[in-house]
């Protein structure tokens, strides 16, 4: 099934279908724009191979110059891909469907022009390929959007549903940019070393392990990305290493890296009891 009525808020199961007709619209996206478009992915819950979905599909258009994808707007439109503007703030939406031809009700397709690594391309690329890797993160946000849509209305429930989803999407984001370094060697600052011992509230905390962070790299918090550096037993002031994992804290604003030397193994457990020392006291799940 493709397409659905505007205003209409109702979720399909997963259909390859989507994914084929993603790939057909970005072919004819990229004939239509050319280099206008630095690049083109599809996104989107349609975009996330295991969740249920509004059967509208997402698209992507990286561009440098919006500009330049205005001047493409005829074309675009002889295609069926008509220019709504202000509707999203710092984007340029394009929708296509029976709606927007005037020969019916259906919407099916969103075309998404952002700034060329810019936060909303980050955002849309990072939030897919976080819930496509994390399948529990994944099944945690179909089992709010089945639930909001429904509690919401059949005709009239758009905007609660999208703002029911909105403090899941904000958290997983900060999430998914965390774990977008999933795999990259990353310099590490280290400025509590092992041994390093932390007072406060009359609580004294001895590290067992390195901790430091990415500069220039900032957090949920504000401040540069912290990052567990596992597999060197004595302290250090800086390191290179490699991420292999993400601590994901539910109940506060920012979460972790964990990195080890390049070719330095550790199990889900082992990383689960070496940060202990300090996620005991949060609800964290080390994601790998």
């Amino acid at each position: 099934m493709l397409g659905l009525k505007r205003g209409t808020v109702r979720l399909c199961p997963h259909e390859t279908e989507w994914e084929a007709e993603a790939a057909r619209t970005i072919a004819v996206l990229r004939e239509l724009l050319g280099d206008a478009a630095a690049e083109i992915q599809h996104v989107g819950s349609t975009a996330v191979n295991t969740i249920m979905a509004k059967p509208i599909v997402d698209i992507a258009v990286a561009a440098e110059d919006f500009g330049r994808v205005l001047e493409k707007r005829p074309v675009l439109e002889q295609a069926g891909f008509h220019y709504r503007p202000g509707s999203l703030e710092g984007q340029l939406l394009f929708a296509k469907g029976s709606f927007y031809e005037g020969t019916g009700e259906l919407q099916t397709h969103f075309i998404h022009v952002v700034k060329k690594d810019g936060a909303d391309w980050r955002n849309y690329i990072q939030f897919r390929d976080y819930l496509n890797a994390v399948p529990r993160a994944a099944k945690e946000y179909e089992t709010l959007k089945c639930a909001l849509a429904w509690a919401c209305p059949e005709d009239a429930g758009r905007e609660k549903y999208l703002a029911g989803k909105h403090a899941f999407i904000v958290r997983s984001l900060r999430t998914a940019a965390a774990w977008a370094f999933m795999g990259q060697t990353v310099h590490i600052v280290i400025d509590r070393p092992v041994g390093y011992v932390h007072r406060s509230g009359g609580f004294e905390t001895v590290y067992p392990v390195n901790y430091g962070y990415l500069p220039g790299v900032p957090g949920g918090d504000g401040e540069a990305l912290d990052v567990y550096l596992l597999g060197v037993n004595g302290p250090v002031s800086e390191a290179d290493a490699t991420v292999i994992s993400v601590v994901r804290r539910k109940d506060d604003e920012e979460d972790k890296l964990i990195a080890a030397p390049a070719g330095v193994r550790f199990s889900k457990e082992q990383m689960e009891e070496a940060v202990r020392f300090q996620e005991q006291w949060f609800d964290a799940e080390v994601l790998c």
